[in-house]
């Protein structure tokens, strides 16, 4: 008997029960991506190439074990689900360590880098275990292509009020418990703390709204059998390559790296942007994240909306042109507020589209290894497009640490000279533009269309009933 769920409208509890998980995810990635860097090179005093290779090693370690994790997850025994247990344990590791990459040590230097890169790995292992569990959870919830998109839409939507969160207030909270403690290092210290307790708490609410809505575990049907870890990494091995054999997943893959070093290089900037080129304070900060946030929760469900009308690999193309235009309008128009704010509006439809779009295609993708092989991989396929978003992420902080330290930003000066502060805003409009081209045409040759799709459900459902 298939364990595949019959395609079926979901309940509007369940959506919004499942969206709420990636709140988490919204706050881990964008406290880091945003701060991390502006945090060791303005508090914990590294210079910004170091703060670079600090952010890069964790990531590729971190991406090493991303498959694995998604792997595990996919073939666990757990008699809960194969999910769920992931979620709730792992979810409060995450919020520990998000509190840990943020406390500033008055030790040397050199001790700092170790403490930092250890945190750091920390850090990863923890979010890609809570992350990709809850990411593969939506495809155990429905196989209806609309119904997937807007499972999707509904989580970037509430990521997007993670991405708020964490954007508009850190600042600002920082700020706060500065004033509450007495020293910078300690405001940043609460901050963490603070979110981490706030991650925790939103997964575990997600795992308690879809309680009885996961799938029974379909590794249970099997004989327990403890494998050699030898087999184990064979049969890992033998399914990551025939995963690598999956076209449409391949190109996805090339595009979630591209598009990764783009909104690493273009995340970790903005900061310094705000900072030294509009020469914005806390609060004028803080607005532009909250503006840009809004528009990130708004334009997801618009982006899901035009999917089910088009297709995603429309949305998925246009939403990395507006990308791309935004941040040339920062790095060759005239540091004006209008022109600021223009790069938000256009930025958040480019960014939020295509985080609507990028995992409910991998889930598309997976059909065809499910024809093949009977098999929903969709633990692994979610691991591999984070195992490419963690080698752009680590390429994008490489880029933006050395970028910064070539064009002469000093951490140990409140102020940048003019030549710094113009090299700043050409760091952001062209680095990024030119890394993301490459997924662009990816994205373009991406097959599995909606029409293709429909056809290949129809495949499948031929061959469960002939199964049967």
């Amino acid at each position: 008997m298939s364990n595949r769920q019959e395609s079926k409208a979901l309940r509007m509890g369940c959506t919004i029960g499942y969206g709420i998980g990636a709140i988490g995810e919204g706050i881990g990635y964008n406290v880091f991506f945003s701060f991390f860097s502006f945090f060791l090179t303005t508090v914990a005093g590294i210079p910004p190439a170091v703060a670079g290779v600090i952010s890069s090693v964790a990531v590729l370690w971190d991406a090493v074990t991303d498959p694995m994790i998604g792997s595990w997850s996919d073939t666990t025994r757990n008699p809960k689900g194969r999910r769920r247990p992931f979620i709730m344990t792992r979810s409060v590791l995450f919020g520990v360590s998000i509190a840990m990459v943020f406390f500033n040590f008055d030790i040397p230097v050199g001790l700092k880098t170790v403490y930092f890169i250890l945190a750091n790995g920390f850090y990863w292992i923890a979010l890609t275990s809570c992350v990709i569990p809850h990411i593969s959870l939506g495809s155990e919830l429905t196989d209806d292509f609309n119904e997937r998109t807007k499972l999707r839409s509904c989580a970037v939507t509430l990521m997007g009020i993670g991405t708020l969160i964490a954007t508009s207030s850190t600042l600002l909270l920082v700020k706060f418990y500065q004033g509450v403690f007495g020293s910078e290092s300690a405001g940043w210290a609460a901050t963490g703390i603070t979110f981490g307790v706030i991650v925790a708490l939103v997964y575990h609410l997600c795992c308690f709204a879809v309680k009885n809505l996961e799938p029974a575990n379909p590794n249970l049907a099997e004989p327990a059998r403890k494998k050699p870890w030898k087999e184990t990494l064979a049969i890992f091995l033998r399914s990551a390559k025939r995963a690598f054999q999956n076209k449409a997943l391949s190109l996805l893959i090339v595009v979630n790296f591209s598009y990764n070093v783009f909104v690493t290089l273009s995340s970790g900037l903005l900061v310094y942007v705000l900072s030294y080129v509009f020469v914005y304070d806390e609060a004028q900060t803080s607005m532009v994240y909250l503006v840009q946030g809004i528009l990130v929760i708004l334009t997801a469900i618009l982006a899901g909306c035009v999917a089910n009308k088009t297709d995603k690999k429309t949305v998925m193309t246009g939403s990395m042109l507006l990308t791309i235009i935004a941040c040339l309008i920062i790095g060759f128009f005239p540091s004006k507020s209008v022109w600021l704010y223009t790069y938000v509006v256009i930025y958040a439809l480019g960014n939020s589209g295509f985080w609507t779009m990028i995992y409910a295609m991998s889930y598309d993708s997976a059909i065809l290894e499910q024809i093949e092989t009977g098999k929903k991989p969709d633990g692994l396929y979610t691991s591999l497009i984070g195992l490419f978003m963690k080698f752009g992420n680590a390429l994008g902080t490489l880029i933006m640490g050395f970028g910064l330290q070539l064009i002469g930003f000093s951490s140990e000066s409140e102020t940048q000279t003019e030549a710094t502060v113009q090299g700043i805003k050409r760091l952001f409009g062209i680095a990024p533009s030119i890394v993301i081209l490459v997924g662009l045409i990816a994205a373009i040759a991406y097959p599995l269309t909606k029409a293709k799709y429909i056809e290949l459900q129809g495949v499948l459902k031929a061959k469960e009933n002939a199964g049967r």
